[in-house]
């Protein structure tokens, strides 16, 4: 079968017996598989998640990961370790924004029907359930998750190269995470006119302080493999020196598609040998030996006066007048010098939610919730559909207001 999962299911990790899957979902080419295993005579188990090509956490997947966790918490005796794990691909995308701006058009068009037709504010708002119930589905999976941890020892591995939105917050819901050397995380949501809303800001509050997360959440820059260790989020990373694959452009495409996921195929194998066997010894060892960076130890990313000065640049709409619109490749320099435009409504929302943070009476779990609702307003504001298009056509959002 395609996918990480031939490493999991391999005699080639030693110490390491597949017990079985004990949950499946499959539709098309991407599937969710939680095996239980056993390595050096302790139980535990691997959920598996791959969605080629670009491995976006979809609804469908969202529902899967749901359904893997519901088996664990069900049987947790079974389970003292959990790992998740997916795809060392180059990239590894949040949510599914075709899908999101086709509900959105939709959602769009049945509203302006409805308002000429005097309907009730609140009736018009429901047509937003569709956002409202991902949200949702990921704050369930943010409680799933940590309600295991109590009792479950729970691993993220990081393969492959960066992860941005959705597919950074599920690794983040673990206690400990393992990364590729090669990999990263990028909050990309500033850019399309959301927050994390599936607890990122709130899980990473917690592992690397105020100034980190603002840093990560109000600026979505991409924040490497090194970094991630030194300000807390990876407990380790693994040295990784495989280039990723490139897709070869000749006559025949075809033949050059083949090519490329067969040498996917190899990359995931060969890394999957690499990095598992790291994540597995971190399920068995004494709690002590994990490593874990103290507070004291934790480097700051950028300084409050950075932070500000770049936001403030990058969330005024007018910074970009003269390339709105035009493909990001043709102002690349420009864009270097000035960062990618924020959306002016997701920094409002970040900037509310960090002014009621107060680290001595934090409580995460509510934090994530309020981080869930203000995701949820961003959807019903009219600027988020040119968040999404620009960012699906790869141009320059114009977040201006009409």
């Amino acid at each position: 079968m395609a996918g990480p999962i031939d490493s999991v299911r391999s005699d080639k990790i030693k110490g390491l017996k597949n017990l079985g899957p004990r949950y499946t979902w499959s539709e098309g080419q991407a599937y969710l598989y939680l095996d239980a295993i056993e390595f050096k005579g302790t139980r535990g188990g691997i959920i598996c998640y791959y969605n080629p090509p670009i491995h976006s956490v979809g609804n469908p997947g969202l529902d899967a990961y749901l359904g893997s966790i519901k088996v664990v918490s069900e049987d947790r005796g079974a389970f003292q370790f959990l790992i998740l794990y997916g795809g060392c691909d180059p990239v590894h995308a949040g949510g599914d924004l075709k899908e999101s701006l086709s509900k959105l058009d939709k959602t769009i068009e049945s509203k302006k029907e409805m308002e000429a037709k005097g309907v009730e504010a609140e009736d018009i708002d429901a047509l937003y359930r569709w956002g409202d119930m991902r949200l949702e589905n990921g704050f369930a999976l943010y409680n799933g998750i940590r309600s295991l941890s109590e009792d479950v020892r729970l691993i993220s591995l990081c393969g492959g190269g960066t992860r941005f939105g959705g597919s950074a917050e599920v690794t983040l819901m673990s206690e400990y995470l393992v990364g590729d050397s090669r990999s990263g995380m990028c909050f990309s949501e500033a850019m399309i006119g959301l927050i994390p809303g599936w607890s990122g800001v709130g899980r990473t509050l917690t592992k690397t302080g105020l100034l980190n997360a603002k840093f990560m959440a109000m600026t979505s820059t991409e924040v490497k493999a090194r970094q991630l260790r030194e300000v807390g989020v990876y407990n380790l990373v693994v040295e990784i020196r495989l280039p990723f694959p490139k897709l070869e452009r000749t006559d025949d495409r075809e033949a050059d598609r083949t090519r490329y996921r067969e040498a996917l195929q190899r990359h995931n194998d060969e890394v999957g040998l690499l990095l598992l066997p790291k994540a597995l010894e971190l399920g068995v060892c004494p709690k002590d030996d994990i490593p874990v960076l103290e507070e004291a130890n934790r480097k700051n990313l950028s300084t409050v006066g950075e932070i500000a000065e770049q936001v403030a640049r990058r969330k005024d709409p007018e910074t970009y007048r003269g390339m709105w619109g035009k493909p990001l490749a043709e102002v690349r320099e420009q864009t270097a010098t000035l960062g990618r435009p924020l959306a002016p409504q997701s920094i409002e929302a970040l900037e509310g939610l960090f002014s009621g943070y107060d680290p001595s009476r934090f409580d995460e779990k509510e934090f994530v919730r309020a981080e869930m609702e203000a995701d949820a307003r961003l959807y019903r504001d009219p600027r988020f559909r040119a968040g999404i298009i620009a960012t699906l056509e790869q141009k320059v959002a114009n977040f201006k207001e009409d």
